[in-house]
């Protein structure tokens, strides 16, 4: 009798597993298209061709380094729970590299706007048209701010109308100072204005901002290396206490609830952490 209930158990997961097993590698194949598609929707429209190659290779090649780094490279009593943590941190490194890559870009492209509209408002004073005061920025402006209003020109060049490109623009690159001359632009080719004095009072909002900005980053530098001494100073502690005493942390380490301490503690650091960068970060609203 236990015999066929072996059996019949045995062939009820066998046959669990063979017809569960297509839908979930059809489930975790759509899930990777629909996070690839989301990567690229993110990285296409900001950063330029290398630079999208560059953050896929972050993105596919990070946790499967953080896996084989952490397995190898920790203990060997904790090479499991290594090599999850390094597959955490390479999943989430390449996702902070790549904001910090999108973030530098748009901030070269905003410190350059300025200069940009100053081109453009000289042409416009000379008598060239829009086209003509963009194009112009493409001849004198470098990177990134060259290589965006290239991509107004050409889209423009292929039929595509002005107004959707400029919007597009706006979209890939977010900025108030952006959207102040795309607005304006517009109103001006439906209504009309004179586009070089509204131009010289977008420069001034924009200089103003960029002094408010300067002041604000002032003042908050000494929340931020509070919050990096704050941050860093459990790591300093232990790495101090195990070069003085390398058996300090054995009960703690050895124990049930010495482990469970330590996970519940690192949970909370983080948490602490993530809210004092937070706090410690001003949004461009």
């Amino acid at each position: 009798m236990l015999w066929i209930i072996l059996i019949v158990l045995f062939c009820s997961v066998s046959f669990l597993v063979y017809t569960l097993t297509p839908k979930l590698f059809t489930q975790t194949e759509d899930l990777a298209k629909k996070q690839t598609k989301r990567f690229f929707s993110r990285v296409d429209r900001v950063l330029q061709k290398e630079q999208v190659q560059t953050a896929y290779k972050l993105y596919v090649l990070g946790p499967i380094a953080g896996l084989i780094g952490g397995f190898f490279m920790g203990p060997e009593e904790y090479r499991l729970l290594a090599g999850i943590g390094g597959l955490v941190g390479g999943i989430i490194l390449p996702r902070i590299l790549v904001a910090q890559m999108i973030r530098k870009r748009k901030s070269r492209f905003n410190d350059q706007l300025m200069d940009a509209l100053m081109i453009m408002s000289s042409s416009f004073r000379g008598g060239m048209s829009l086209i003509q005061a963009i194009e112009a920025v493409t001849e004198e402006m470098p990177d990134p701010i060259k290589y965006e209003f290239s991509l107004v020109i050409g889209e423009n060049k292929m039929g595509v109308s002005l107004d959707e490109t400029l919007g597009r623009l706006y979209k890939r690159l977010p900025s108030s100072g952006l959207q102040q001359m795309v607005t304006s632009i517009l109103l001006a080719r439906e209504t009309g204005g004179n586009l070089p004095a509204i131009f010289s009072r977008i420069i001034n909002s924009m200089r103003e901002k960029k002094k408010i900005e300067q002041n604000m980053a002032t003042l908050t530098v000494q929340g931020k290396i509070q919050a990096a001494v704050m941050t860093g100073l459990p790591i300093l502690f232990v790495i101090a206490v195990q070069g003085s005493n390398p058996k300090y942390f054995d009960p703690m380490l050895h124990s049930d609830i010495g482990q469970k301490i330590v996970v519940f503690s690192v949970i909370w650091w983080l948490i602490g952490a993530f809210f004092i960068i937070k706090i410690c970060t001003i949004k461009e609203y």
